[in-house]
């Protein structure tokens, strides 16, 4: 009886080199950023790709394709989901230029160990699978897999507060 490709699928998931994205920002820590300022979120070039991984077994190949499909910002005040890498921001891009991820801060870090907001993301991916040569399932699906959290990057948030003077 040949292998489960379901279970050689999870399997190949669990060596797959899932990715564990760069958290950029712009501002770019150190410098500050305010409170509910549009803070510009991406990951890294080239870091929003399919990752691919397969397996033989006697006569039963499995294939496993995992497409990313959000990347989810714990912000340190709150949290963010974004469905793509992010628009990274470059010097003298101006601010009509949109981007589809950013967070605005709701609270000042003044209050937070050492004055900062952690940053972290996590890159989620759909994963499915395709068999080939003696199999008991053509194609099938795993779900929803969490690649690695990135590493942590601080910020500090302030306040700017405006006052008119007459």
């Amino acid at each position: 009886m040949p292998p489960d490709p379901g279970e050689m699928a999870e399997t190949i998931v669990e060596s797959m080199p899932l990715v564990k994205p760069t958290v950029n920002m712009a501002p770019k820590p150190p410098l500050m950023t305010y409170v509910g300022l549009s803070t510009r979120l991406w990951i890294g070039d080239n870091q929003w790709s399919n990752v691919t991984g397969s397996a033989t077994i006697g006569d039963t190949t499995v294939k496993v394709v995992a497409e990313p499909i959000r990347v989810t910002w714990d912000m340190g005040d709150g949290m963010e989901t974004c469905t793509s890498a992010g628009r990274k921001w470059l010097q003298g891009m101006s601010s009509d230029e949109q981007t589809d991820c950013s967070y605005a801060f709701q609270h000042v870090s003044d209050f937070e160990p050492d004055g900062v907001f952690t940053v972290t993301a996590v890159i989620s991916y759909a994963v499915s699978w395709t068999c080939s040569g003696t199999c008991l399932s053509a194609a099938g699906t795993i779900g929803e897999v969490p690649g690695f959290t990135s590493d942590a990057t601080t910020v500090q948030v302030g306040e700017r507060q405006s006052v008119v003077v007459r």
